[in-house]
């Protein structure tokens, strides 16, 4: 028994001894981890970048936190923050479980220079600074077996004042790329505008590329040598790992920047000898136009619109200058508002000027109107040019109403040699019973007249929606022919003709009866330019005094024509006060 007793107390303090080590072991451990200090390490994946590329900053706390994070600010002196997240990592180094925090940032420098990537601070522990290197940009060209490059082209290495010059901007990847951007183009002493946008592909030594091609064209200011500089491109270019790994979580990538060349493009001065009174630098200048009358007779007084257009190959709208046509005793020239395009294709831009004149003859017989002649410089060729557009002869016809009035002439009275009949006796000489059918006869003539005039009244009178069809066209044609009136009497000077015309207008246009003075008129208009030349129409017509103020016809239609398309007669408030004016003239229960 007592061997027994003593063979199974030395187990029993073994297996104790086992498990106080093993605790006391554990218990050094976690003392030993407890106490390692927290780090705070900033690293990049460069320290040499070129301006307008970025390069990523890791921030690492090596403790696992949940809430907060480094203060950034310090960086936004010199770098951008494109991106900003937040990771968190756990590993097992030699048996120890190790868990950090990652920040990963995503920096684009300001400037160039030496940067420095300061420290930052995070629950009391600071982080290392860093040195990075900005470099000036440098262009992606094309090298042997290069993914991802740029190509940039201008198809004038010298141009005049002016000229357009075209400038194609080309990047090639044979890499899947997301997220892509460019930058806009800004060339300072000079117009830009962008042409042309295309992508497509193309195969070189083998290897299919995708190709972005923009095109530009480009007009300087001044003569000079004009600095066009690089442009960036960026996009997203998904890891190769990821691309085989196949799966939608797995896909990242990192971002990348593509640089442009910059050019430069000497820019000369206009040619000294050269005499053009508008300087034209174009690849081709063309004279085109259509008028509102195919036909070769028009009316006095009529007016007859001709629309001409040029077209300049390599030059803006605003670079064309006014057609000159020269005025004559033989008509009136009316010009309207001038018309700009520009229209751009791969080949550059093609502007024009669109001009429509207005042409009012003033005497019968035959006009002729000039040739219209733009002289312009070829850039291609290097010397000057003209481009002509013919006249045309018209035949001027008098007013329909006048030839009318001049054929009509009496008719003479013819003859007979029958004899008449016999004249009916008076009432007084015949007999009793002939006087007393006469005046039967008359009587009931008189009644059936009054009863036929009753039924037509009252059926006229039940028709008020054709009376108003019938008034309304009354209205538009009287308007019309009075204004043709108004036209006519500007076409020759006619003053005192003129002045009544307009007055006469007046009336129909709004509807006052009443009116008798172009005062009233110039009121009903609120034109001020309208009345001041309407002053001067009375004082030409009634004032004694010598020094009269000019009157120009021309102006007061000009003036007129617009209130006519566009003026108060057309708003709402006064064509509500004609459809009244029209419910008084045809009542409905009258």
């Amino acid at each position: 028994m007592v061997s027994t007793h003593l063979s199974i107390r030395p187990t029993l303090i073994k297996r104790t001894w086992r498990c106080g080590s093993y605790f006391i072991g554990l218990l050094v451990l976690l003392v030993s981890v407890n106490t390692v200090a927290a780090r705070l390490i900033s690293e990049v994946d460069r320290s040499a970048v070129n301006l307008g590329e970025s390069f990523e900053l890791n921030v690492i706390f090596s403790k696992q936190t949940m809430f907060g994070e480094p203060d950034f600010s310090p960086l936004e002196k010199d770098f951008k923050i494109l991106s900003r997240n937040r990771r968190s990592q756990y590993s097992n180094i030699n048996g120890q479980s190790v868990s950090t925090t990652r920040w990963v940032l995503n920096l684009s420098p300001k400037r160039i220079g030496n940067l420095l990537v300061p420290s930052l601070t995070f629950k009391g522990e600071v982080s290392n600074a860093l040195e990075i290197n900005v470099r000036k940009a440098k262009a992606s060209t094309q090298v042997a077996g290069a993914a991802v490059f740029t190509e940039t082209l201008l198809d004038k290495s010298s141009v005049f004042v002016q000229e357009q010059a075209l400038l194609t901007l080309r990047l090639y990847t044979s890499v899947p790329m997301s997220n892509f951007a460019i930058d806009e183009l800004a060339v300072p002493q000079a117009q830009l505008i962008k042409v042309a946008e295309s992508q497509y592909q193309k195969d070189l030594d083998g290897q299919q590329y995708t190709v972005v091609e923009t095109r530009y064209a480009i007009f300087a200011d001044s003569s000079s040598t004009l600095e066009i500089p690089a442009i960036q491109y960026r996009g997203v270019i998904a890891e190769r790992s990821a691309r085989r790994s196949g799966s939608l979580f797995q896909q990242r990538g990192r971002q990348a920047f593509f640089n442009s060349e910059a050019k430069q493009l000497q820019v000369k001065p206009m040619p000294s000898n050269h005499t053009l009174q508008h300087w034209l630098p174009a690849r081709g200048l063309g004279l085109a136009e259509r008028w509102s009358n195919a036909g070769a007779d028009i009316t006095l007084g009529e007016p007859l619109t001709r629309t001409i257009t040029q077209t300049g190959q390599g030059l803006l709208g605003s670079q064309l200058p006014p057609l000159q046509m020269p005025a004559s005793k033989s008509y009136k020239l009316y010009p309207d508002q001038p018309q700009m395009e520009n229209n751009v294709s791969e080949a550059g831009v093609i502007g024009q000027r669109i001009e429509s004149i207005a042409i009012v003859p003033t005497q019968v017989g035959s006009i002729t109107l000039p040739d219209i002649s733009v002289d312009w410089w070829d850039s291609e060729a290097n010397e000057v040019r003209q481009t002509v557009l013919k006249g045309r002869t018209l035949n001027v016809l008098p007013p329909s109403g006048a030839t009318e009035l001049a054929g009509d002439e009496p008719l003479p009275t013819e003859l007979s040699t029958t004899p008449g009949p016999t004249a009916m006796p008076l009432p007084g000489t015949g007999t009793p019973l002939t006087g007393i059918y006469f005046w039967l006869l008359g009587a009931s003539n008189l009644v059936w007249l009054i009863v036929a005039t009753s039924f037509a009244v009252l059926w006229w009178r039940n028709r008020p929606g054709t009376e108003m069809a019938v008034s309304n066209e009354v209205l538009a044609v009287s308007d019309k022919a009075l204004f043709k009136e108004i036209r006519m009497a500007c076409a020759i000077d006619n003053y005192p003709a003129l002045r009544q015309a307009i007055i006469n207008w007046a009336r129909l246009r709004w509807q006052q009866e009443h009116l008798h003075s172009l005062e009233q008129v110039a009121e009903l208009a609120n034109d001020d330019a309208l009345k001041a030349e309407f002053k001067a129409l009375d004082a030409r017509l009634y004032s004694k005094d010598d020094a009269q103020q000019p009157v120009s016809s021309d102006t007061i239609f000009r003036q007129l024509d617009s209130l006519r398309k566009n003026g108060e007669a057309d708003s709402p408030a006064t064509k509500k006060d004609r459809r009244q004016h029209l419910q008084t003239l045809y009542p409905k229960n009258s």
